[in-house]
C-alpha cells in the first residue's frame, strides 16, 4: 500500500465493507438448498478444499505465534502461542467420537465417505502436493467449480505473502467469527436428510462448540493486539477480511450453481 497517511473514517468505512459482506455471507442462499442428499452432495465436494485449506491458513499463524524453528527461542506472548497450539492440537487430532483421533479434514472425509460422496478430486490435490507439484497448476487440472479453485488461491496467497495482521484477519473473519453461524445453518438442514449424517454432524458440532465458545473470542484478541493503535494496519485487516469474505461468497455461489446442476441431472 503507499505510504500515504490512513484515516480512522477510512478504516471505519472497511470495517463496515467487511461487516456487510459478513451479513450477506450469513445470508446466503446455499443453506437453504441443501434440504436433500444430491445438494448435500454437491456442497460437500466443493466445500472439503475450504477443510483442506484452513489447515495452512492455522499452520501459518502458529509460525507468527510460536516458534516453529530450530534452535527453539521464547516467544513474545505465550498466551498467543498456546491459543494457536491449542486449535492446532483440535485441527490435527480431535477425538473422533468413536474413541479414537483424527484431524478435522479426516473427520470431513469420513463424513464424506458415509454419504458416499465422490472424493477423488481432494484426493488427487493430496497426491500431486505429496508429489511436488505446483498446487496452483493441480486445481486447473480439478473438475471443480470455478470460484472453488478462486476460494483456495485466495487463502494460500494471504499464507504466503499475507502480513501477520492480514493472516490474523482472514483467520479471524474469514473462518473463526463466521463458521459457527454458517455450520449451525448447515446443520439445520441435515435434520432434512433421510440418509445418515453422523459423522458430518460430529464435524459440524465440534466447529460451532470450539469456534464459537473460545476459538473465535481468542483469534479476535490476537488480530486485535497484532494491529494495536496502527491505523493503516487495522485497515489492512479490514480489506483482507473483505477479500476473504467475498471469496466465500463466490465459493457458495458455485457451490448453489453445482446444486441445480446436480438437480437438473436428477430429474
Amino acid at each position: 500500500m503507499p505510504n500515504t497517511a490512513v484515516t480512522q473514517d477510512a478504516v471505519n468505512l472497511a470495517q463496515h465493507r467487511a461487516a456487510e459482506l459478513r451479513q450477506q455471507l450469513i445470508a446466503h442462499p446455499v443453506y437453504a438448498q441443501v434440504h436433500n442428499l444430491a445438494g448435500l452432495s454437491a456442497l460437500m465436494r466443493e466445500h472439503v478444499f475450504a477443510v483442506w485449506d484452513f489447515m495452512s491458513l492455522l499452520k501459518r499463524m502458529q509460525q507468527m505465534a510460536s516458534c516453529c524453528t530450530i534452535p527453539w527461542q521464547p516467544v513474545a506472548d505465550a498466551r498467543m502461542a498456546r491459543f494457536i497450539n491449542e486449535i492446532v492440537l483440535a485441527e490435527e487430532c480431535d477425538e473422533d467420537g468413536r474413541g479414537g483421533y483424527a484431524s478435522h479434514f479426516e473427520l470431513y472425509l469420513d463424513a464424506m465417505a458415509e454419504l458416499m460422496v465422490d472424493t477423488n478430486s481432494i484426493q488427487n490435490l493430496l497426491k500431486g502436493i505429496s508429489q511436488g507439484a505446483d498446487p496452483y497448476r493441480l486445481l486447473d487440472a480439478l473438475p471443480i467449480q470455478q470460484e472453488t479453485r478462486d476460494f483456495v488461491r485466495t487463502t494460500l496467497q494471504i499464507v504466503r505473502m499475507g502480513q501477520p495482521h492480514e493472516v490474523a484477519a482472514a483467520f479471524f473473519f474469514g473462518r473463526e467469527d463466521v463458521i459457527p453461524e454458517m455450520f449451525a445453518r448447515i446443520s439445520t438442514s441435515l435434520e432434512q436428510q433421510g440418509a445418515s449424517v453422523e459423522r458430518l454432524k460430529h464435524y459440524l458440532q465440534r466447529h460451532i462448540e470450539l469456534d464459537g465458545d473460545s476459538h473465535g473470542p481468542l483469534s479476535r484478541q490476537l488480530l486485535d493486539n497484532l494491529c494495536g493503535n496502527d491505523l493503516r494496519k487495522q485497515l489492512e485487516a479490514a480489506q483482507a477480511a473483505s477479500r476473504c469474505i467475498e471469496a466465500r461468497l463466490k465459493l457458495w455461489d458455485g457451490v448453489c450453481r453445482a446444486i441445480s446442476t446436480a438437480a437438473t441431472a436428477a430429474a
